[in-house]
């Protein structure tokens, strides 16, 4: 497919954010085909939690830079999915913690390996050398606008 010529083709913001979509729609694409509904997103929600232990709704959305509510309705579909559960923190009535469940960690257990080799073949165009520095530069847009 030809891309359309704009004047944001020298963007980096918006080339960042079409490699973005482009590499999000080919992961959900082999998710869906391996069999599963799950996003990416959702998985990012288990990553963390798989590798931070139980966390509330404020601190997932602060690791994965996301607004609360949106958080909110994923967990609320996971854990509909039974993917993860939400669990009374002692001392606090009000507040939840969210802890992955084994089906979860089964989920991100079994994609991961397969998303793996996926993202290797989506980036297969470009060198080691040039992957690394793309993240390099990536970590190092994303720690300065962090905290806006």
């Amino acid at each position: 497919m030809t891309m359309i010529k704009t004047p944001r083709d020298n963007s980096i913001g918006a080339q960042m954010h079409l490699a973005s979509q482009a590499l999000r729609r080919r992961m959900h694409h082999r998710i869906h085909k391996l069999g599963y509904q799950c996003s990416m997103e959702q998985l990012s929600i288990l990553e963390v939690l798989k590798f931070n232990g139980a966390m509330n709704m404020s601190e997932i959305a602060h690791a994965l830079i996301k607004e609360n509510a949106a958080i909110t309705r994923m967990v609320d579909v996971m854990e509909g999915r039974g993917l993860v559960e939400r669990k009374s923190i002692a001392g606090d009535r009000r507040a939840k913690a969210i802890h992955i469940t084994k089906k979860g960690m089964g989920v991100f257990d079994d994609l991961i390996p397969k998303l793996v080799l996926e993202l290797k073949e989506a980036t297969s165009c470009i060198t080691k050398e040039e992957y690394d520095e793309v993240v390099r530069i990536m970590k190092k847009i994303i720690k300065h606008n962090q905290g806006l």
